[in-house]
C-alpha cells in the first residue's frame, strides 16, 4: 500500500481577512526572520506575495509576526 504525503495548514481567518482588504496597498510585514516593505501584490490561504523594488517576495502567512499598513 503506497502513502501519498499530505499537506495540513492551518490558516488563521483573521489574519488572512485583513491582509485581504489592504491587497494592493503598500506595507510593512515583520516575519520571524525580519522585516519587509513592499507593494501587497496578492494574498493566498498559505502565502502572501509582496512586490519589494520589482521583486517577488513570497511570505509564508505561519511566518507573520505582524503588519502595517503604509
Amino acid at each position: 500500500m503506497s502513502q501519498q504525503p499530505q499537506l495540513i495548514s492551518s490558516v488563521d481567518p483573521y489574519v488572512y481577512q485583513t491582509l485581504i482588504s489592504i491587497e494592493g496597498r503598500l506595507i510593512t510585514v515583520q516575519t520571524t526572520n525580519g522585516s519587509l516593505q513592499g507593494m501587497l501584490e496578492s494574498v493566498m490561504p498559505a502565502h502572501i506575495v509582496l512586490q519589494v523594488n520589482e521583486t517577488p517576495f513570497f511570505v509564508r502567512i505561519q511566518q507573520i509576526v505582524w503588519v502595517f499598513p503604509n
